[in-house]
This record gives structure tokens, C-alpha cells and sequence, in this order.
């Protein structure tokens, strides 16, 4: 928030937009991924509603990407043009993880993440590198979970 005294004698309190258009777009796109499997699963919503608030989305921005995540979503709805390299990173190690959010990762939603691949233009060799250490990352973190809890 920040004090806008510019306007009036009487400032008031306001919240600018805080997340870039990158990163609505792969809030979208990881929206997309959620849909594969024909449903948004409670877990999912909850890596979701992580990212809206790394990204410092405001009120207006999370109604307007939950109610995105109303209707199915496919990759055609993904503008992959409009990620930079870094996006487009971030968008598949975030899809890896999101895939298997549920607790397991179905066939579709195996299959999208093929199509991703493809789709943001990454090799083999290169895609499993982002996806192992989005997994190793995540497994990392999950043991100093448990060990902070013992």
C-alpha cells in the first residue's frame, strides 16, 4: 500500500497492482495445468493461492485469476510468447510440481506436461534437468519440514 497525498488534502490509502503481466500469465498457465486432469483440486488451489501471494497480487487480481479458474483451461490458453526464458522455466518446474499437487500425477496430466515441453521449446535433456530439481527442491524442502517439527 501506499499513501497517495498527491490529489487531495485528506490522503488516502490504496493498493497499486503489484503482480506483472508475467506473472498473471503463468498464474494462468499454471491454471491450465490444474484443468488437465478435468478438475482444480483442493491442493492445487492451495499452490495457486501461493502464488498470488509471492506475487503480491492484489485483492482485484486474486477475484479476477479465481474466477479465471472457474472454467476449464487448456495449454491453448497459455500465452507462451509472452514468457521470457526465466517464465518459461519457472512455468515448468511450477507444472511439474503442480501435476502431482493431488498427490498423484494422472495420465493427462503426464501427457500436458509432454505438450508443455514441446510447447515452451525445451529439450529433453533440458526439461528433465528443470523438472528433477523442481522435485529435489520440493523433496528438500519437505524433509526440513519434518525435521523442524521433530
Amino acid at each position: 500500500m501506499r499513501l497517495d497525498v498527491a490529489a487531495t488534502p485528506n490522503p488516502t490509502l490504496h493498493q497499486e497492482p503489484f503482480m506483472t503481466p508475467e506473472e498473471k500469465h503463468i498464474v494462468r498457465s499454471l491454471i491450465a495445468v490444474a484443468w488437465a486432469d478435468g478438475h482444480v483440486a483442493a491442493p492445487e488451489e492451495g499452490v495457486i493461492d501461493g502464488f498470488l501471494g509471492l506475487y503480491d497480487a492484489t485483492e482485484e487480481e486474486e477475484q479476477e485469476l479465481k474466477e479465471y479458474a472457474k472454467e476449464p483451461r487448456s495449454l491453448d490458453d497459455i500465452p507462451f510468447d509472452e514468457l521470457d526464458d526465466e517464465g518459461r522455466e519457472i512455468l515448468l518446474s511450477n507444472a511439474a510440481l503442480l501435476s502431482a499437487a493431488d498427490g498423484e500425477t494422472s495420465d493427462s496430466e503426464r501427457d500436458l506436461l509432454k505438450e508443455l515441453v514441446e510447447r515452451l521449446g525445451f529439450d529433453e535433456e533440458q526439461a528433465d534437468r528443470i523438472i528433477q530439481g523442481a522435485r529435489d527442491g520440493a523433496i528438500a524442502a519437505g524433509n526440513r519440514l519434518l525435521l523442524d517439527d521433530a
